[in-house]
């Protein structure tokens, strides 16, 4: 009875949590610039987009199909991959933890994870997947460490694909676990059986039509390979050899984790925590390997950026194992607790968006795309726009349209030489030859100036002066 009664509990958390960020989508004016790109690279289907794997984008065009191309279908996208991150959490958590109680407050820690409460809960997509994934693929392990039949080895392909095609960060768990294999008998025996061809041959046909996009001869990797050091700052690195990467790791790690690091404290001092004595386990050895792998990553390539949103989906199922650590007292009121702050939070979520846009708080999302929209009267031309985010949200608009953008090097050649077309243009260089046909000044939050251009030629050539 209490263990359904748990489960029942978990599912209305998931619920209302799905609600809410649902809810919260019909106070904004503006897509988030998550959704924005998925409004946009989601006019097709294409093997990649940009600098990720297709999954996400695939799932929106699904979403899109059911719910019409409008701000609830990608709200909806992220809002159930959220509540799913929760109850599937809960249920690797109540594989490892036998206390039913304990089981749930893995998940009501969430709520003390600023990335996760704050950023995921209202804008980030692929993290999200990814976080799902991670924590499924933590769950069939789990489960082969207990039984290692032929279902769970295709289970375990499924998961390993899924994550690939979800964010390529997966590889970072696929690492560590290979590393750990090496370490743990659990794990050795898992790897080093002839079933794990099942979960390899399921996960290589998932994987493959993209990695053959990827690495193919159109060139994408190196795409990739400039985001990758764009966004890790490798760009901005001077000569010789730093540790200040490990010290930007660590600080991701604190801003990450003081929350509930400050919590476990609290309690240790009060006398509410106390640590119990485990034998080294393969999900305390993953834990650990996991720590070094990325501290090794962002040493060897030394990166300027460590983001928290980076760290979220290969952290966040340890929570699982603090609780295993730990012993508390009053499970069962820390849980009735803990449930009500989590509703608070939500509930604070979701009035922050009304909130800021009565007291002017400036935002983004406060700023709709109807003024753009309302310039581009050319009904025979293609729209093209400076950006995923303008052409995301001008989709929305007019969804019967296709867009393009002109940072979308996924995207190839468009349409034929002959095709006419207005594109928008950020604050042009002062060489530009043309002169523009209209402008939009001091848009948005950030004041852009807007210039439209019309002019003829294939998408490759509309940036050009």
């Amino acid at each position: 009875m209490g263990k359904n009664v748990s489960l029942n509990k978990i599912t209305v958390l998931a619920i209302v949590s799905f609600l809410a960020i649902t809810v919260i989508t019909f106070f904004k004016s503006a897509l988030e610039l998550e959704d924005a790109e998925q409004a946009y690279y989601s006019q097709w289907l294409r093997w990649g987009y940009d600098d990720q794997p297709p999954l996400y984008t695939w799932l929106q065009y699904g979403f899109n199909t059911i719910f019409k191309v409008n701000k609830l279908a990608f709200s909806i996208l992220r809002a159930s991959l959220f509540a799913g991150i929760l109850l599937a959490l809960y249920q690797f958590a109540q594989l490892r933890i036998k206390e039913v109680e304990k089981s749930k407050l893995a998940v009501l820690l969430l709520v003390l994870v600023p990335v996760f409460i704050d950023f995921t809960f209202r804008r980030l997509s692929h993290t999200s997947l990814l976080c799902l994934s991670v924590i499924a693929s933590y769950y069939c392990v789990q489960l082969l460490v207990s039984r290692k039949s032929i279902l769970n080895y295709l289970l375990l392909g499924l998961v390993v694909g899924v994550g690939i095609m979800s964010k390529y960060n997966y590889v970072f768990f696929l690492l560590t676990f290979a590393l750990v294999s090496l370490w743990d008998k659990e794990l050795r025996a898992i790897v080093f059986n002839p079933k794990i061809l099942v979960s390899v041959l399921v996960s290589v046909l998932l994987v493959a039509p993209h990695a053959y996009w990827l690495l193919g001869p159109d060139g994408f990797q190196y795409y990739l390979e400039s985001s990758l050091e764009e966004k890790i700052g490798t760009e901005e690195v001077g000569s010789g050899f730093s540790l200040m990467p490990i010290l930007r790791y660590l600080k991701g790690l604190f801003a990450l984790l003081f929350p509930v690091l400050l919590f476990v404290g609290i309690g240790y001092f009060s006398n509410v925590v106390s640590f119990n004595k485990q034998k080294k386990h393969w999900f305390a050895k993953m834990f650990i390997v996991q720590l070094l792998v990325l501290g090794v990553f962002f040493l060897v390539f030394q990166s300027q950026k460590v983001e928290t949103r980076w760290l979220l989906p290969l952290f966040i199922p340890f929570v699982v194992l603090l609780l295993e650590k730990v012993n508390l007292k009053n499970n069962q009121r820390l849980v009735s607790i803990g449930y009500w702050v989590f509703i608070a939070v939500i509930g604070l979520q979701t009035l922050r968006t009304p909130i800021e846009k009565m007291l002017n708080i400036p935002s983004s999302v406060h700023f709709g795309f109807e003024p753009v929209a309302h310039k581009l009267k050319y009904e025979d031309y293609q729209w093209v726009l400076p950006n995923v985010t303008y052409a995301g949200n001008v989709r929305v608009l007019h969804p019967e349209r296709t867009l393009f953008s002109v940072d979308d090097y996924s995207l190839g050649q468009s349409k034929s030489k002959n095709q006419k077309w207005v594109e928008v243009i950020i604050d042009p260089s002062k060489e530009r030859q043309k002169v523009a046909v209209d402008s939009l000044i001091g848009f948005g939050k950030e004041k852009e100036n807007l210039y439209f251009y019309i002019g003829q030629g294939t998408k490759n050539s509309l940036s050009q002066p």
